[in-house]
Order: structure tokens, then C-alpha cells, then sequence
């Protein structure tokens, strides 16, 4: 009988620690996609204000001077700025 107890104790210990310890990888789990959940929501914010920047007439002014379109910004014949047409300083 005593053996059978201590047995059953040993077991429930074990399952005890098992189980705080998938808790625990659980809790950390959570803890990460909140963080993650949370700096995607920083850089939505960062991606739609960078696109009412474009939108705004200021940036629309800058491609005009600059000669430069919202599809050429990585391309090669967009290589140097062209400050001709920039009116000159009073």
C-alpha cells in the first residue's frame, strides 16, 4: 500500500512539473506574439503615415523637382538628382 502511495506521489509530482513547465513555455509563447502583434501595429502606423506623406501635395512637389515617380525609385536612369530645376536661392 505505502509502495503504491509513494508511486502515486512520484507520478503527481512529475505531472505537476511537467505541467508548469508547458504552462510556462505557453505563457511565453503568448508573451512573444503579443510583442510581435505590437510592432506590427508601430510599423502599420509608420507604413500609413509614410503613405499620407505621399499622398500630400508636399511630396508630389519633391517628385516634380527631383524628377522622380513613385515606380522608379529603385531604378537606374533615377541615379543623380537634377537640380537645374530648382529655383535659384534670393
Amino acid at each position: 500500500m505505502e509502495r503504491r502511495l509513494s508511486k502515486y506521489i512520484e507520478t503527481t509530482r512529475f505531472l505537476e512539473a511537467n505541467y508548469e513547465n508547458k504552462q510556462w513555455v505557453l505563457n511565453e509563447y503568448i508573451d512573444e506574439l503579443a510583442n510581435v502583434k505590437l510592432e506590427l501595429a508601430k510599423k502599420e502606423k509608420k507604413v500609413n503615415k509614410i503613405q499620407s506623406y505621399h499622398a500630400s501635395s508636399y511630396i508630389l512637389i519633391l517628385e516634380r523637382i527631383f524628377n522622380v515617380t513613385p515606380d522608379d525609385y529603385d531604378s537606374e536612369k533615377n541615379s543623380g538628382s537634377e537640380f537645374h530645376q530648382v529655383p535659384p536661392p534670393l
